[in-house]
């Protein structure tokens, strides 16, 4: 079952003492890029949330978002963190006395001690007050949870993304089969041609029949795209195929895409027939399509 790199999962614990709510959510991306944002005090018990993940051979931009609250008061204690409060302190200061440069006039409240202990990351809880061995098993099995719901999601998505490939490889065999019925007649039109040609620059009695099937034979040669046709066929069963695997098939699938292309340009260069060139374009609007399709495959 292929699954989509995009997707989104949730997952929430609550035992009265802790609290923890899991997001997730991914787009698309080449490589495997997981961010986790999660409070200062968890941050010891990262490496067990990225060795829990593992497990699940993720793709793509992976976001993650923990929310933690302590209802444990007997062991909540407080951290300042000095250097962060002096940094604010000091853009305050220079805040006012940029602004007093361009308006000697302007006037400001006082910032009082709440307002400095109300900026984002001046109070937290102290590391030392979480039993983090309590709360490690409890705050993966969370991430866990969020990460079935999330890889629920991506198969779903997978699914719906699989079906609208199968449609646009069934256009592409079509367009294909109909130039394989086409092909024939090419030579038939040129054999014509040719003799049309020379039946207005010569008399009737000096067309050598010899050579006009020497010129049909090498123009044949030159316009057979057989193999281009067997080729692009192969490739189709191929992707369809890939398309059952199990694991991340995103990259075998672009490089069948690539090499259906391949075939297509070749068919294009040697077409010499409008219909078939009209059929060549929808053929290369639909690999374009797919192609943007897979970028959202692991």
């Amino acid at each position: 079952m292929i699954r989509s790199m995009t997707g989104f999962g949730s997952a929430t614990f609550d035992n009265g003492m802790y609290k923890i709510g899991v997001e997730m959510k991914a787009v698309n991306n080449r490589y495997r890029d997981i961010s986790i944002r999660m409070p200062s005090g968890l941050r010891a018990l990262e490496a067990s949330i990225v060795e829990a993940l593992n497990k699940y051979a993720l793709r793509g931009k992976i976001d993650i978002y923990i929310n933690f609250v302590n209802n444990n008061e007997e062991n909540k204690k407080l951290a300042i963190d000095k250097d962060l409060l002096i940094a604010y302190y000091k853009s305050l200061q220079e805040i006012n006395t940029t602004i007093k440069s361009v308006d000697k006039k302007a006037k400001f409240k006082n910032i009082s001690l709440i307002d400095l202990a109300n900026f984002q990351g001046v109070i937290n809880l102290a590391d030392d007050s979480l039993d983090l061995e309590a709360i490690k098993p409890l705050l993966v099995a969370t991430v866990e949870e969020a990460t079935e719901e999330f890889v629920k999601m991506k198969c779903i998505e997978g699914e719906n993304l699989k079906k609208d490939l199968l449609r646009r490889l069934d256009i592409i065999a079509k367009h294909t089969e109909k130039i394989k019925v086409i092909a024939p007649e090419r030579l038939v039109n040129y054999r014509t041609q040719l003799i049309e040609t020379l039946k207005s620059l010569l008399s009737e009695q000096n067309i050598d029949e010899n050579r006009i099937i020497q010129e049909c034979a090498i123009m044949a040669d030159k316009m057979d795209i057989t193999e281009e046709i067997v080729r692009m066929g192969s490739h189709l069963q191929q992707f369809k195929a890939s398309l059952e695997m199990e694991g991340n098939i995103g990259r075998k699938l672009d490089f069948i895409v690539q090499e259906m292309n391949r075939e297509t340009n070749t068919m294009a260069s040697k077409a010499n027939n409008a219909e078939i060139a009209n059929l060549v374009v929808e053929i290369k609007g639909e690999l374009e399509k797919i192609r943007e399709q897979i970028q959202n495959i692991e």
